[in-house]
């Protein structure tokens, strides 16, 4: 937004001053605008005490100059107007600088809060499905803080801090663009968590009824075998336990000790037996 100075405002205020008065009016209501998403992001839509207090800072400043400028004398140990006018603009901007960026960081550490809000809700698998570039995004994201770490490093005033600002902007321009991409994407990474939900339901119920048929499987086969060995042991071993303790039955047609016919003498021994004196 372009503030143009009213003709009557070069009658009182230097042309250097004029040039400052358009900067520090442009700057606020830049610093405005990063103030109140501040406030709106914040979880509990808090006010940053630090930003109010730079705020007050730079208007106590501006008064002094308008007080300069309209009052009738000097301020006390004033001797150069047009010299103390320049220097209390110029800490005027310094503290609107500084109100921005805090509003800045405030901004940053709560979109940050609910980023990690919404990816702490999800598997990661889930978010990998419905965000195929998150990893992307990520290495981004974390390239970005080491840059905002820089920045705040180097966010005191000076001929630069301007382009510093106007990075600390963009770079937050980047968290607020992934945080409405999350925003977004909530309902198709429920939808995703549901679905993925009943899958491993499915699937839990799947390998369950294997367990359980493997169970009754195993149960049937070891009631068989049990059966079976139990018929074997009532039907088969008593007979030959019984079998294995009686005495050898006798052969019908071998005849009995008392019963067998000495066998003849061979006609040797009978020889010899005559021969006999």
């Amino acid at each position: 937004m372009e503030v143009s100075a009213g003709v009557g405002n070069r009658q009182v205020f230097a042309d250097a001053e004029i040039q400052q008065l358009k900067k520090l009016a442009e700057l606020y209501i830049q610093a405005k605008g990063l103030i109140l998403y501040s406030e709106e992001i914040d979880p509990e839509s808090r006010s940053n005490l630090q930003v109010i207090k730079e705020l007050r800072d730079a208007n106590d400043h501006l008064m002094r100059v308008i007080a300069a400028r309209f009052a009738d004398n000097l301020p006390s140990g004033v001797n150069d107007t047009q010299s103390y006018c320049f220097r209390n603009l110029d800490k005027a901007i310094g503290h609107v600088y500084r109100a921005a960026f805090d509003a800045l960081d405030g901004t940053i550490l709560s979109l940050r809060e609910k980023v990690a809000k919404i990816l702490d809700a999800y598997p990661q698998e889930v978010i990998r499905d419905v965000i195929p570039e998150y990893w992307k995004i990520r290495v981004s994201l974390d390239e970005l803080t080491n840059r905002i770490a820089a920045n705040r490093a180097t966010k005191d005033v000076g001929a630069d801090i301007f382009s510093t600002l106007e990075q600390y902007v963009r770079d937050t321009e980047l968290i607020k663009k992934f945080y409405s991409q999350l925003l977004n994407a909530v309902p198709s990474l429920d939808e995703c968590q549901t679905r993925r939900a009943k899958e491993a339901e499915r699937e839990h119920n799947h390998h369950f009824w294997i367990h359980v048929r493997a169970g009754v499987l195993y149960s049937v086969i070891v009631g068989l075998s049990v059966a079976a060995g139990n018929y074997a042991l009532d039907n088969f071993w008593p007979k030959k336990i019984v079998e294995a303790q009686q005495p050898p039955a006798q052969n019908q047609h071998e005849p009995d000790a008392g019963s067998r016919i000495a066998p003849a003498p061979s006609s040797k021994n009978t020889k010899e037996k005559l021969k006999a004196p």
